[in-house]
């Protein structure tokens, strides 16, 4: 006779039960997720930025670590016993040339990825506007945490200047991943070829951050495609992860995290596939981004070359990738403090001259310019916009009298 199975326990019973619940509030989930469409006409609002206060911390926050970061780096740059010393010609000057030609290349990608992006859904195709777009999402990158204030500003601003909303959330929103995939491109390029230049600095610590920091980086781009082809497996990957983060205490509210993580997800996929359903135009728009990619991890050799640094072509560009993708993890503005010292100390380490100033030049390349040039942007439109109100108040007048 066969032994009769023992009836399920208590716990056995109470797990079933709680995996039953948790794939039922999965499901409700996906489908009012699922169920969700967008209005193409809608208006679309202007993004909130954080409150007054929460601003005005952050601003000091912001000051105080670079303060922090210039201060020491250029302490201890200053009190070598003995400073190579800096002889400028017009070598130099070609070098700063060239780290200027980068800058122009990183924002004429951008802006050729935006007109690419115009023709194919039929919009007007722009220059002023497309080239506006790329540098104010660069702007907001750099000051919002993480950098991820761009894209929600690049949408408005589209659609305030007459775009769709379909095509003004397809837009940023592709050039987002796909940029993002451009980093990974040459991330992988550089770990398969670049770690002798890394190993030869010893700061195993920054290789092994840079590890993780790209694979974190990869996730975004990778959820984003899972949410495509496979919703559900995405919807229970970030389930997963939320309700984990609910155990031990680090997330309030899990439901409405999955919800909102997955409405974001499902967001960026369908405005995604107005573009990327185009092969060759997805192609372009990958090579574009890892020339943006390319050109902003050169910026390195050239500020480097400036200043009399003896330093390779390959070996600063590898070592760059590291470095922007171990900073990757750091939450700051523009990852303020970190990529400075980062810079500093994976440089400094090879005995090249004039690190301390090679590394200002490089963030005032890499990053500052770019809130320069967006506040010339707003500056403009601020003026435009002031022009456009006394000729319609002219106007009005003439009318009247």
């Amino acid at each position: 006779m066969k032994k009769a199975a023992n009836p399920p326990s208590e716990k056995a019973k109470a797990r079933a039960e709680k995996r039953a619940k948790t794939a039922a509030e999965n499901e409700e989930i996906m489908r009012e997720v699922l169920s969700e469409t967008p209005d193409p006409d809608q208006p679309l609002e202007k993004p909130k930025g954080a409150n007054k206060l929460t601003k005005r911390i952050g601003i000091i926050l912001f000051v105080i670590i670079n303060a922090l970061v210039i201060y020491f780096t250029a302490a201890r740059e200053f009190t070598r016993k003995e400073l190579p010393p800096i002889h400028f010609s017009f070598t130099n000057v070609l070098f700063l040339l060239g780290g200027l030609v980068c800058l122009a290349i990183v924002l004429g990608c951008e802006t050729f990825k935006y007109i690419l992006m115009m023709r194919h859904l039929g919009e007007k195709v722009s220059w002023r506007h497309a080239f506006s777009t790329a540098a104010l999402g660069k702007y907001y990158d750099c000051i919002t945490p993480s950098g991820a204030g761009g894209q929600p500003f690049q949408i408005y601003y589209l659609h305030s200047n007459g775009y769709s909303s379909g095509a003004a959330s397809a837009m940023p929103l592709s050039g987002f991943f796909t940029m993002q995939f451009g980093f990974v491109i040459l991330c992988v390029f550089t770990f398969i070829f670049g770690n002798s230049a890394m190993n030869a600095t010893g700061l195993t610590g920054i290789k092994i951050t840079a590890y993780i920091g790209a694979v974190a980086y990869t996730l975004v781009p990778l959820m984003i495609i899972i949410s495509g082809v496979a919703p559900k497996i995405a919807m229970r990957i970030v389930a997963f992860f939320v309700r984990l983060g609910a155990a031990i205490h680090l997330v309030k509210r899990p439901n409405h995290a999955i919800m909102k993580a997955v409405r974001s997800l499902n967001n960026y996929s369908v405005n995604i596939k107005k573009i990327t359903k185009d092969r060759k135009l997805l192609v372009k728009l990958l090579v574009l981004s890892t020339i943006f990619q390319l050109a902003m991890c050169s910026m390195p050799f050239f500020a480097v070359r400036t200043f009399d640094g003896k330093l390779g072509y390959f070996e600063a560009l590898f070592m760059c990738v590291f470095i922007q993708a171990a900073v990757s993890l750091i939450p700051t503005p523009g990852n303020a403090g970190a990529a400075e010292g980062s810079f500093y100390i994976v440089f400094s380490s090879l005995g090249t001259a004039g690190t301390f100033w090679s590394m200002l030049l490089w963030r005032l390349q890499c990053y500052y310019s770019f809130i320069i040039i967006g506040v010339l942007i707003y500056g403009y439109i601020a003026v435009t916009k002031m022009r456009e109100k006394r000729r319609q108040l002219k106007q009005t007048t003439e009318q009247a009298e």
